[in-house]
């Protein structure tokens, strides 16, 4: 009898009135596998991460993680074992990079963010939690953060967003879900993060990369998946992805060769 996969969707779809935005999607994600989304603007990749995380209600569809109903709001979600990033880095920017990441572990021992980091921030430095400033400092050397005692707002771009991912790593989620990490990142914020999801796959579980850097995708992934229009037009390998000719006419507009008799 087959495994229960790591995280299950099928008939995912989400309309906004007559516009269809993610069509009829499933989608399968293993213990320790590092799944791509690709695909052009407009192809509906932001809004299955979207779908998967809770942070919109789909029309149809149903999610599976470890075989149980992923169901409810983002927060119900981050519980049962999700963590993402966002196109835009969403960090609390008067905080410096240390407090940032221990957002992350209290996320995960409070099961909590948002409106309550000020208090669960509160709490840790009364408790003087040494075990936890310590993780976040190894974390942090990990990922190529340099000076942890930085204000998120003087980051660059790409300095917030490897930070952001750092505090996904920190939550230890069963699946990771990057929308965009690489967007601004120089050549060492690339390989933090490309660490941060080697660990999380180290761990035996699973990551959602979704990017346009399509060469980058198939050079860290096990597998792709091609959407555009709100449909999966390829699912495999990644090479075989780059050279397919779903590949070739989402990107191109190269239409295979009708056959002459």
């Amino acid at each position: 009898m087959a495994a229960e996969p790591l995280l299950e969707g099928s008939g995912l779809t989400k309309r906004y009135g007559g516009v269809v935005a993610v069509d009829d999607v499933s989608v399968r994600l293993e213990d320790g596998e590092v799944l791509g989304l690709v695909g052009p603007n407009g192809a509906g990749k932001t809004t299955l991460v979207d779908l998967i995380t809770g942070s919109q209600p789909a029309t149809a569809g149903r999610l599976a993680l470890r075989g149980r109903p992923l169901t409810g709001s983002p927060a119900r979600r981050g519980r049962q074992g999700l963590a993402r990033t966002f196109q835009h880095p969403l960090l609390a920017l008067d905080l410096t990079v240390r407090d940032n990441l221990l957002v992350g572990l209290a996320a995960r021992r409070f099961h909590t963010v948002g409106a309550m980091v000020g208090q669960v921030l509160a709490g840790i430095a009364r408790s003087e939690r040494d075990e936890d400033h310590d993780a976040v400092e190894v974390l942090a050397a990990e990922m190529r953060l340099g000076d942890t005692s930085r204000l998120a707002r003087d980051l660059t771009l790409g300095e917030q967003r490897l930070v952001e991912v750092g505090r996904a790593v920190a939550q230890d989620p069963l699946v990771m879900l990057l929308d965009e990490p690489f967007a601004g990142s120089d050549t060492s914020g690339v390989e933090g993060i490309v660490d941060a999801l080697r660990t999380v796959q180290g761990r035996g579980h699973g990551v959602i990369l979704v990017d346009h850097n399509v060469d980058l995708v198939a050079s860290v992934v096990d597998r792709i998946v091609l959407l555009d229009q709100g449909r999966v037009r390829f699912d495999g390998d990644p090479e075989e992805c780059l050279a397919s000719p779903e590949m070739q006419a989402v990107y191109f507009g190269v239409q295979e060769a009708p056959d002459v008799a």
